[in-house]
């Protein structure tokens, strides 16, 4: 027997309330206690231990990525490894618990490998692309190909997924390009939706909601709404501040009027945003400031505009980021902005294009806060093509948001909006997700579309290409750092990949099959120690796919090298039994051999669906397989299955595919 105690003088903070350590049990058990006071609420958290929450007096209310419950005194919470929880008091006395944990080594393992299923809808935003020109690689290889490979995936474990993006219509730099081209920013607008949506389509990437928002007035009316609403919380103000004007004519300067150095990195920066560090700039604050109106230096006045106090925000973005597992990248942006202290972000800006800002003639709301909105009119939007109920004014603690961006827009999607969430729907915690790419640079340099340097999409992208096109991208996604597209590294997964192994493979398959058993699967007959690994691997390659997929470990580079490597594999398997004689004389080893290849291509099929659907579904129907459910675990085809993919082999012959040579690009 042992015996512990303890003084309530000798709490400390963690995890944003009161604990004190109580003692260890066997086997590594810990005991603590804990103290939530009234209106408090813990910092979003997650361990790799099993967790216990017993409350011995008080209520309030426990939070995970499932939802929330109520508890009180003689209430038990368990927790899982690796769930998120928070716990709030919303009572008027003091929240006394006991919490006891204890590391499972296999619980841990198992939880950070599985990828349960999602609960509730599922709303998946690419950022809405700015309508002053077309989709180049640049931008198809993250925000788009991202957001519908992990839809796709969704929707085949059987989540309510939904992929969701749309016409960023009042971009100032759809003024400056409708200026260039002595247009109309409304034409310039409308012409450059219709030609992202076309792009979109020729990726195969399946968009169920594109939101354009020039003149849909329900819209404009709904983003009045939202402006009031933030017009009216302690965190906005109308003041006058510094701003910058053009010498010469005394026009207002932000975002593409105005370029300079990053008052945070030093680095070469356009207004409002850096896109080397992810800060924002307030224009006026830029080094060595240069004008797009005239040669002079530009002008400090001062301006009447609404501003967001972020630093009255922090302590709701702290929250929000722990909760929302936000990449370490993306933490040390908030704490490098903490670090300036107080910072007001003005939320109006002076221009004739955009959505009038109630109260400030001449002045429209900043296209961010309208952006941040949007995503939630374009959940109610979709909601009406489905016969739903989802309301952008009021939304719901059961929306599951992910977001899929570069990182220049970092400060926008994961600072700034969940501060204008948290001003004007109290009520509301959302609950949001972040997977951020790189810049994918063409030979070695940023792709640019005032200077030509770009590949465009409708440049290498149709019916034959584009399961080529997605696979290279893939492989070569910047996730994490910035990477290289080059033409020749393109034709060379066509031709070396795709073509010299993928191909290669399922024809000797499909040719063996044919010949040997009528194009029908064999069943299986003597195993040897070679055919039970491979069966292994072909489970190995399945659940590595579903990791890649999943919310925890998504990256598109690490589902597109393990199906290489698996094809590659396949291919060694293959040739390693291609022996005439022993053919003959042991037919029981070529059934085994041939009849796991097939089941090794129907889950190649199944696993590709999200990744490359075009060529997964043709090769799917080829094999009998379906791509519409994401396979458990692998089970070999049934004797007798029709295995006929003379189809696809015959539609991404070399000879018909003008992406594998270099006049065809």
């Amino acid at each position: 027997m042992r015996k512990s105690t303890f003084s309530r003088t000798e709490l400390s903070r963690a995890f944003g309330i009161d604990m004190a350590t109580i003692g260890t049990g066997s086997a590594g058990t810990g005991f603590s206690f804990g103290k939530v006071g009234p209106g408090v609420t813990s910092q979003p958290h997650r361990h790799d231990e099993i967790e216990a929450f017993v409350v011995l007096s008080g209520a309030g209310k426990v939070r995970t990525d499932l939802g929330e419950i109520s508890v009180k005194a003689g209430d038990v919470v368990l927790f899982d490894p690796f769930e998120a929880h928070v716990l709030s008091n919303d009572g008027h006395e003091d929240l006394n618990f006991v919490d006891v944990y204890w590391r499972d080594g296999k619980a841990a393992l198992d939880a950070g490998t599985q990828t349960p299923t999602p609960r509730g809808p599922i709303f998946i935003f690419s950022t809405p692309p700015t309508p002053n020109g077309d989709l180049h690689l640049g931008h198809l290889s993250g925000p788009y190909f991202g957001a519908d490979v992990y839809t796709r995936f969704l929707r085949m474990k059987g989540a309510e997924a939904y992929h969701l993006t749309g016409s960023d219509d009042y971009q100032s730099y759809v003024a400056r390009r409708a200026d260039a081209d002595q247009a109309t920013p409304a034409k310039v607008a409308r012409h450059y939706a219709a030609e992202i949506r076309a792009t979109l389509a020729l990726l195969d990437c399946e968009v169920h909601s594109f939101l354009s928002t020039f003149g849909d007035d329900a819209y404009a009316e709904f983003q009045a709404a939202c402006f009031r609403g933030l017009l009216s919380s302690t965190a906005v103000d109308l003041r006058e501040s510094p701003a910058l004007f053009d010498a010469v004519s005394g026009d207002y300067l932000y975002e593409p009027d105005v370029s300079g150095l990053c008052p945070d990195c030093g680095g070469s920066v356009g207004g409002n945003i850096c896109e080397e560090c992810g800060a924002p700039n307030l224009c006026h604050d830029l080094g060595a400031a240069r004008s797009r109106h005239s040669a002079e230096a530009p002008v400090v006045g001062y301006v009447r505009r609404a501003e967001l106090a972020l630093d009255r925000c922090n302590a709701n973005i702290d929250r929000h980021l722990r909760s929302s597992g936000a990449p370490v990248r993306i933490m040390d942006l908030f704490a490098r902005l903490r670090q300036r202290g107080d910072f007001s972000l003005p939320i109006t800006h002076p221009s004739a294009w955009g959505l009038p800002a109630e109260g400030l003639p001449g002045q429209v709301i900043w296209i961010w806060p309208e952006m941040a909105f949007g995503f939630l009119y374009n959940i109610q939007a979709l909601a009406r093509s489905l016969g739903r109920d989802w309301n952008a004014a009021k939304p719901s603690n059961d929306w599951q948001i992910v977001h899929f961006f570069g990182f220049d827009n970092s400060f926008y999607h994961a600072l700034l909006y969940p501060s204008l969430y948290s001003e004007v729907f109290s009520h509301w915690t959302p609950r949001i997700r972040y997977h951020v790419n790189e810049f994918y640079l063409l030979d070695g340099q940023k792709f640019s579309t005032s200077r030509g340097h770009a590949v465009w999409g409708k440049d290498v992208l149709d019916p034959k290409t584009v399961d080529v096109v997605r696979l290279h991208l893939a492989l070569t996604r910047p996730e994490g750092q910035r990477t290289n597209f080059t033409l020749d590294a393109l034709r060379r997964t066509g031709n070396e990949i795709f073509q010299g192994i993928w191909l290669n493979w399922l024809d000797a398959l499909h040719r063996d099959i044919q010949q040997d058993f009528g194009g029908r699967v064999p069943d299986a007959g003597d195993w040897a120690s070679a055919d039970r690994a491979f069966f292994a691997q072909i489970e190995t390659h399945r659940a590595a796919m579903e990791r890649a997929y999943s919310d925890e470990g998504f990256s598109l580079r690490r589902a597109a090298a393990q199906a290489c490597d698996f094809v590659r594999d396949c291919m060694i398997y293959h040739q390693a039994q291609d022996y005439a004689a022993a053919r003959r004389l042991y037919p029981a080893r070529t059934r085994t051999s041939l009849a796991l290849q097939a089941t090794a291509a129907a889950i190649l099929a199944q696993t590709l669906a999200p990744l490359m659907p075009r060529f997964a579904s043709t090769l799917a129907r080829g094999i009998g397989a379906s791509t519409e459910i994401w396979p458990a675990s692998v089970r070999r085809l049934p004797p007798g299955t029709i295995f006929d993919i003379g189809p696809v082999l015959g539609f991404y012959a070399k000879s018909d595919s003008p992406i594998l040579n270099d006049h065809g690009l």
